[in-house]
């Protein structure tokens, strides 16, 4: 019986890696979520290690990145001076928080680019045919009421974690 949930678990692990990886996630970070999602205790950094088959270093990195986003905690293990972990149960919970910090990375300083833009354009409307400024600014436009639309997204995502 062992055995076969081992294999199973082995199975699920990669499975994991695979589904990060088409999410554009680190293939180890996928793989150590759900190795401590399926664990039945928290791990140590050197359990992770030897059952992945990776550097500790490695698994230290993306242990980190997975605290960031809030699917691994620390806990203490009474008796013991390591580090363990354990995985963050609410899954949605993880989803909705990458996807809002990807949101935001994504469109981080894209206002700043649309008001450049904007004050450029502005500057140039003396000099440059009016068809193109004309152009320039629809598309700038079309940029900005998309990047108000996301905002938006991003400030009801903001309160419905203050209404949780």
């Amino acid at each position: 019986m062992l055995d076969t949930v081992d294999k199973l678990i082995d199975e699920l692990v990669d499975g994991g890696s695979n589904f990060a990886a088409s999410l554009g996630i680190s293939r180890v970070a996928g793989q150590l979520y759900i190795l401590l999602f399926l664990s039945e205790k928290p791990l140590s950094l050197d359990e992770m290690m030897e059952k992945l088959k990776i550097s500790k270093g490695y698994v230290s990195i993306n242990i980190r990145a997975l605290e960031r986003w809030q699917a691994v905690r620390k806990v203490w293990v009474k008796g013991s001076r390591k580090d363990y972990y354990e995985a963050n149960l609410d899954t949605i919970s993880i989803v909705v928080n990458q996807l809002e910090y990807g949101l935001r990375q994504r469109f981080e300083g894209l206002d700043l680019i649309i008001n450049r833009a904007k004050g450029k354009i502005g500057q140039m409307k003396n000099t440059q045919s009016k068809e193109q400024i004309q152009n320039l600014e629809d598309k700038i436009k079309k940029a900005e009421k998309m990047y108000n639309r996301v905002s938006g997204l991003l400030g009801k995502l903001d309160l419905l974690k203050l209404l949780k």
